[in-house]
């Protein structure tokens, strides 16, 4: 059972139900069958936090009474619909005595109205194996799953019935394996939260435009009369979305299953007379082909083991028109569904060579990897490790290695439509006839530049003069091709079991240099790249963000200009106390280091400084029943992502269960709960508010054995 304070939802009942079933004939043949089914109301997201105080250049810090409440350029974590690529400039507005602009956000719909918590997830895998003699076994193995509930990502995804199936191959011996399996996944009925949002609001209200224009007449309107501003504002409001679906209606019901149904988030479809809007519906197939092999020269060579191995990988997307698209189509063309598929590969092997000395009690490693992808060039990566042992109870270990990481299927081919942004991979030829990479200036100079020109409208200068004064705050991007990201990492450790075996302690230390670090920037491109940035049209199009006209905005994935470094430490520490209790805890310490130079994204490291845990137990402390107590902390940080930014508080958990057996019956029955005092807490920026869980598990093992 969960939400049982009834905040977010009347308290609910979780089922889980699993059935493992194994046998084994003549000595060589076996198969296993296992299958599950799991259903209930997930925690939900329902944070009102804003993210776009009115302290900010992107809301009207000139204007304090518009603080707080009032903010008409709020922008909610849980909220979709009213983020900064749906900010609307309202311009010359007679107030105080003179011509005013305000920014303002399109209203939005709450991720409540949007997404269903119900969680339904059916599983089912099946394998048989056949041993070819008494080193070597073939088996094949079948996995299904279906699933429905709310991922989140660079935005929010309702899932609905989406299928996952897994074949897998593989011959194992003493010593080698090979393998291979396919993977394929269809996402049913699934749909985008913020194309789904934004697309109800324009088949209410209209383009941004259309609606900043109606607001703004309803604004001059109530000012007119002598209303004061926050009151003329949420007037204002209300009048612009004059028509827009409210939820709990059956028109909002009934518009918003017509948009799910629409599989093109570009292209408008009219729906009952309404304006042009698009779809939210993420329809999207891909599989993943992989094979690998290892082979273990375990005592045939007499100075070193050898282990060697290899592993191929492609990824096959059918392009759908929203995430991933045929980039051999026009421009114009990308957008709808179908064309070639899309193909992203990689290729490595290893080899590790592992030898001891001192009587065994130094074991050294070196590895070697290769890899390969063919939109990069090749990549070596080394590591070398070391294990001393001293006194049998004194163990040192220290290690350095050299890692490259090619950018991941999104970050090298996306090509989302996230709502007048388009979320795009950093490979060179998607950015041709784009401009994102070399005719772009970053969208927080952008704003900055437009909060500068509105003060100097307001001062009585025109729009173009006071564009063109202004122009310096304006960053050009000249972004790179995305290249593979690397990392040097350092690391010590120590591990001892003192005390008569009764206590272990385990410490290590780490530190990690990256080069080419990835993420996101989000840019715009004046006219549709038919200006040239740092040109005289290429700033006046930067007038005002929501003038979509006059730019393009795109959110690029690429690497950091500076190196970063992050470094850490934990310590485990293990007590048995008399009588089978045991007391443990581990304490954790992450962080990264700010460089001098600005760079042109943020580093998104959202990793608390300090997270530990405590535990208190016994497995039997009297016969057949046994307890355990966890104490869990980390403390408040940063968390910055392109769904959210702002502050997680810290935050402290109580877990307990009872574990009873009942060997006669097979049966062990266990009761307890996760957060049992049901402390509210996000773990991240618009992510779910949690709370506590209960449970009672009943697990029959062996129940067919003799």
């Amino acid at each position: 059972m969960n939400h049982v304070d009834g905040i977010d939802y009347k308290p609910s009942i979780l089922t889980e139900t699993a059935i493992r079933f194994a046998k084994a004939f003549n000595n060589k043949w076996a198969f296993k069958i296992n299958a599950s089914y799991m259903q209930g109301i997930d925690w939900r997201s329902n944070t009102i936090t804003d993210q776009n105080p009115n302290t900010l250049n992107t809301a009207n810090p000139n204007f304090p009474e518009l603080s707080g409440d009032n903010n008409p350029a709020y922008d909610a974590w849980n909220k979709y619909g009213d983020e900064n690529n749906n900010a609307v400039t309202i311009s010359g507005v007679q107030y105080g005595g003179r011509n005013q602009t305000f920014l303002v956000r399109r209203t939005g719909y709450w991720e409540r109205d949007i997404v269903s918590p119900k969680v339904d997830n059916l599983k089912f895998d099946a394998a048989l194996h056949y041993k070819l003699s008494e080193k070597a076994e073939l088996s094949y193995g079948y996995r299904i799953g279906q699933m429905d509930g709310v991922f989140q990502r660079g935005n929010k995804i309702q899932l609905d019935d989406v299928v996952v199936q897994n074949h897998k191959l593989e011959l194992k011996g003493t010593n080698y394996f090979i393998r291979s399996y396919v993977s394929l996944e269809n996402t049913g009925n699934s749909f985008n939260a913020k194309p789904m949002s934004d697309n109800l609001d324009i088949s209410g209200g209209g383009s941004n435009s259309e609606w900043g224009a109606k607001f703004k007449t309803a604004l001059q309107n109530e000012l007119s009369q002598g209303t004061d501003l926050a009151t003329a504002m949420q007037r204002a409001r209300g009048a612009a979305d004059a028509g827009r679906a409210e939820p709990g209606t059956a028109e909002y019901a009934n518009l918003k299953n017509t948009i799910r149904a629409i599989n093109n988030w570009d292209h408008g479809k009219v729906i009952a007379g309404a304006p042009e809007t698009g779809g939210a519906w993420l329809k999207q197939k891909s599989r993943m082909y992989h094979a690998d092999a290892q082979y273990d020269f375990a005592n045939k060579l007499k100075f070193a083991n050898l282990l060697v191995g290899a592993d191929a990988r492609i990824y096959e997307v059918i392009p759908d028109g929203n995430n991933f698209v045929d980039f051999s189509r026009p421009l114009d063309e990308r957008t709808l569904p179908g064309g070639n598929n899309v193909y992203y590969k990689k290729i490595g092997g290893f080899a590790q060579l592992t030898k001891t000395f001192f009587a065994e009690k130094l074991k050294v490693y070196g590895s070697l990897r290769l890899d390969y992808n063919p939109e990069f060039d090749p990549k070596i990566n080394p590591r070398i490790a070391a294990v001393y042992t001293l006194k049998e109870k004194h163990n040192f270990r220290a290690s350095v290695q050299n890692g490259f990481r090619f950018p991941a299927l999104f970050e090298a081919i996306s090509y989302v439509n996230n709502g007048n942004v388009r979320r795009v991979g950093g490979l060179s030829y998607i950015n041709e006839g784009l401009g994102y990479l070399d005719n772009s200036y970053t969208l927080s100079s952008v704003n900055t530049f437009n909060a500068a020109v509105n003060r100097d409208v307001t001062g009585g200068l025109s729009a173009n003069e006071a564009a063109l004064k202004n122009r310096d705050l304006l960053e050009i991007t000249s972004l790179s091709s995305t290249r593979p990201e690397r990392i040097i990492s350092y690391e010590v450790g120590y591990k001892s079991i003192l005390l008569d075996n009764k206590l272990v302690i385990d410490i290590d230390a780490y530190t990690n240099t990256y080069d080419g670090f990835l993420g996101q920037v989000e840019v715009a491109v004046p006219g549709n790249n038919t200006l040239q940035v740092g040109t005289d049209q290429g700033v006046i199009a930067m007038l005002a963000a929501n003038r979509n006209a006059l730019q393009t905005r795109y959110r690029v994935y690429t690497n950091a200009k500076n190196k970063y470094n992050n470094f850490g430490s934990s310590l485990g520490i293990t007590y048995n106390i008399a009588q089978r209790f045991i007391i443990s805890g581990n304490v954790n310490y992450n962080n990264i280091v700010t460089n001098d130079e600005r760079d042109i994204f943020v580093t998104a490291f959202n990793t608390p400084v300090w997270t530990t845990n405590l535990s208190f137990g016994n497995r039997e402390v009297v016969k057949n029943l046994g307890f355990n107590l966890v104490w869990r902390w980390q403390d408040a940080f940063l968390w910055e992502s392109p769904l959210a930014n702002g502050i997680v508080p810290a935050y402290q958990t109580i877990d307990a269960q009872l574990t009873y057996r009942l060997p006669q019956y097979k049966t062990t029955i266990k009761g307890g709960g996760s957060n049992i005092f049901n402390q509210r807490y996000i773990q991240y920026a618009a992510g779910p508010t949690i709370g506590g869980l209960y449970y009672v598990a009943i697990t029959v093992d062996g129940l067919f054995n003799k």
